[in-house]
């Protein structure tokens, strides 16, 4: 919780405070060109996790773990095979399957854990007004909550 209050301090700085801007932007040039107006993947990333974290343990070491590893693996993946889209079908089956094996690897039983892969995938590609970090964390562990 405190990460994300943090992220979500650092972002306000950042957007409204142009030395905090320009000296985050030397110290951490990570900013993609659509950061530069509004918030951060990582911001949005340490709320989904911040969600993640108000479920059941292992619902929230599920989310959290696919939520910081499906994303870049479906980034790279995407990038490499997805023919220039910025959300790709392999970009996306990168997501799902990632997802699946790291919360099979948690514990989580095949089947939830495919069902959580899927919709890591879902979320991940039509997140729609929302940015995908936010969504990715809590939609895997509400699925392993429900159904492991």
């Amino acid at each position: 919780m405190y990460l994300a209050a943090t992220a979500v301090l650092l972002e306000v700085l950042r957007l409204r405070v142009p030395a905090v801007r320009q000296g985050l932007a030397t110290v951490v040039p990570v900013y993609r060109e659509r950061e530069r107006q509004r918030p951060s993947g990582a911001m949005w990333l340490a709320l989904g996790y911040a969600v993640a974290a108000w479920m059941p343990p292992h619902a929230a070491v599920a989310g959290i773990l696919a939520g910081g590893l499906a994303d870049p693996a479906g980034a790279v993946v995407g990038s490499r095979f997805g023919d220039g889209a910025p959300k790709s079908h392999p970009g996306s089956l990168a997501v799902a399957v990632t997802a699946l094996l790291v919360v099979h690897v948690a514990g989580v039983p095949w089947m939830a854990a495919a069902v959580a892969g899927a919709g890591a995938a879902v979320v991940e590609r039509w997140s729609g007004p929302l940015d995908d970090n936010l969504l990715v964390a809590p939609v895997v562990g509400l699925v392993v909550a429900l159904l492991a």
